[in-house]
């Protein structure tokens, strides 16, 4: 009963320790500053090419994916999937964040 508390306090605090010091890296990478007006306004126009290329990349992954699948008949699954994750993957609108000016020190 005694040992079983001890692998349980063990784990506990083995979970405290291991999952505080990411949290405090986190806090002090991150900007405190919102992006300015011009960084919201670029990223709003960039959105105009951005999206629709994005949508051109994504169809393009897809009719890879199929023919891929067509040619090795299936058996090439992750290495097909993989054009759709590159194309379809990631961030489809940028924001402010995106395109802020980096800070100089």
């Amino acid at each position: 009963m005694i040992s079983r508390r001890w692998i349980a306090a063990l784990l506990v605090m083995l979970l405290i320790g291991t999952g505080a010091p990411t949290g405090w890296a986190d806090e002090t990478s991150r900007s405190k500053e919102p992006p300015t007006a011009g960084a919201t306004a670029a990223a709003a126009a960039s959105d105009v090419f951005y999206v629709p290329g994005k949508a051109i990349v994504c169809g393009v992954s897809g009719v890879l994916w199929i023919a891929t699948m067509a040619l090795t008949f299936g058996t090439l699954y992750q290495e097909a999937t993989d054009f759709v994750k590159g194309g379809c993957g990631g961030k489809w609108v940028l924001t402010g964040e995106d395109i802020k000016p980096a800070q100089s020190y």
